[in-house]
């Protein structure tokens, strides 16, 4: 189920979606989209519900399609954990939602969210996992991926992720 989490989070990140007008993303949405378009790599920690912190590494590719689509492939592993997830989103004004597939966990969902400033926030459901993902972009060629999961015992998100992402 964490890798689950883990997938959908990145998956999440990669928005998804239906929408396939380039001028109904808002100024902000493409240049956040624009931002992300590229390979980057990263390192962060997994903390799976009932489990032990997991060093991981990531590579991430984000590709625009159409202006307000953008497609995103990505690989995490650490010593006992593995991700391997693809998602599509489309951007609607500052709403964006769309579709993931984790291929490890062969876990699938939708994912809703917005663009707010220099954050993108979603909301990934399946029926293995259920959790939100913050992607926050400190700086040109930065970004940050937080991911919380729903915790049915705690009745509450709980974090399990984070990955720091270069270029």
């Amino acid at each position: 189920m964490f890798k689950a989490v883990v997938a959908t989070c990145t998956a999440a990140l990669t928005l998804a979606a239906a929408n396939p007008a380039f001028a109904l993303c808002s100024s902000q949405g493409l240049e956040l989209m624009k931002s992300l378009d590229g390979t980057w790599k990263g390192k962060g920690a997994v903390t799976p519900i009932g489990g032990s912190p997991e060093r991981i590494a990531c590579r991430i590719s984000y590709s625009l399609a159409g202006g307000d689509k953008i497609n995103q492939l990505i690989t995490c592993a650490g010593a006992a954990w593995k991700i391997e997830a693809a998602s599509r989103v489309t951007c609607t004004g500052n709403r964006v939602e769309g579709l993931f597939e984790e291929k490890v966990a062969h876990n699938t969902g939708a994912v809703t969210g917005s663009i707010d400033g220099n954050q993108l926030v979603f909301e990934a459901d399946s029926p293995n996992f259920r959790g939100n993902f913050h992607v926050t972009f400190k700086a040109t060629g930065s970004h940050i991926v937080s991911i919380t999961q729903f915790d049915s015992a705690k009745g509450r998100q709980v974090p399990v992720a984070s990955v720091q992402l270069t270029r």
